[in-house]
């Protein structure tokens, strides 16, 4: 072996063994997950949820803090430290339910869909059945987010998905595999901006996040949520100038008989020459106040703030925020940059 190519440490090569290790596990357990959930009553994944998520909640003390530490910067004193806690672990099992029902999922069939998500909306505009009319569906990580999908491919039309990326990329093909059951086509990343563009041009239909926080280094433009800056993805704004789409919020409630209602609601109305950065901020303004009505319902641990200004007081954002030039440079010119 040259000395440009040495072989790897003994400690290196027990890392990447265990590291296959524990991919191979997790891959056999998600198959045990895929082959087993849709066996049970749908009555089960409430109560199941409630003990998985309050599991998880005490578990995971990273995202548990990360959870914390939203709640914090985003209602200040609204809340005492203990009913962030009681929110905090409420939209853990939120997302435990989301997830059960993304595996769940196979038993849903454009014939009996209706019997579990209620759909409200889909009259108060042509854009929804108009096959030559171009659509964007965004919607934030809120209530079982992951059925918004699966019941638009039913209630309206079949669009695109893109690939998550995961660590272990063993797990993708079977979240790919649920997320296209109700006919959506599953794309990289990679080239994906295009795909979504030329379907639009074609009177297609595509949905988006509209609080999906990146790096401020790709493209990303700066939005107001809760009051703090953060870098968000432009893409409505891209694919609404560049695909001729009407942006439609769509939001998804759980309802107490146990079912979900999903209300389409009107597009936005935008001004002509609107920015990209308007256009986010906008579709985010639709979408806040029905967070505060419902703060359990979001998906608090996630990293909404990794980027700060630089001249941020010191607790303005969660602990796991950090400033960068770059942030700094697209905040510039922007009102009150604290």
């Amino acid at each position: 072996m040259s000395a440009e190519n040495p072989s790897p440490e003994p400690a290196q090569r027990a890392v990447s063994s265990f590291k296959r290790l524990r991919y191979q596990l997790e891959l056999i357990g998600l198959q045990l997950v895929e082959a087993f959930l849709p066996h049970l009553p749908y009555t089960a994944l409430q109560p199941l949820a409630n003990i998985l998520g309050f599991a998880f909640f005490h578990l995971d003390s990273r995202s548990r803090a990360v959870a914390m530490d939203n709640l914090r910067v985003a209602f200040g004193s609204t809340y005492t430290p203990a009913e962030r806690a009681r929110i905090a672990r409420k939209s853990f099992q939120n997302f435990a339910r989301t997830m059960l029902c993304l595996f769940w999922s196979p038993n849903l069939t454009p014939e009996n869909y209706q019997n579990y998500i209620r759909i409200d909306g889909l009259d108060n505009h042509p854009i929804h059945r108009s096959k030559s009319t171009p659509g964007v569906y965004f919607l934030t990580h809120f209530s079982n987010f992951e059925w918004i999908s699966l019941a638009s491919s039913f209630a309206v039309t079949p669009g695109l998905v893109i690939t998550q990326t995961f660590k272990n990329p063993l797990l993708g093909p079977i979240f790919d595999r649920l997320r296209a059951r109700g006919g959506h086509t599953i794309i990289p990343p990679s080239r994906a901006l295009i795909r979504m563009i030329k379907l639009l041009r074609a009177g297609g239909k595509v949905g988006a996040a509209a609080d999906l926080s990146i790096n401020p280094k790709h493209g990303a433009v700066p939005v107001r949520c809760f009051g703090l800056w953060t870098s968000m993805s432009p893409i409505a704004g891209i694919l609404a100038e560049r695909g001729g789409a009407g942006l439609v919020p769509s939001q998804i409630f759980p309802e107490p008989n146990g079912r979900f209602r999903l209300v389409y609601h009107p597009p936005l109305a935008l001004p002509d020459g609107a920015t990209h950065q308007q256009i986010a901020q906008a579709c985010w303004d639709i979408m806040e106040p029905m967070i505060i009505k419902n703060p359990e319902l979001w998906l608090w641990s996630y990293k909404q703030w990794r980027y700060k200004p630089s001249t941020a007081p010191e607790g303005r954002y969660p602990f796991y925020a950090n400033s960068t030039n770059r942030f700094d440079e697209i905040l510039d010119g922007q009102p009150s940059a604290l």
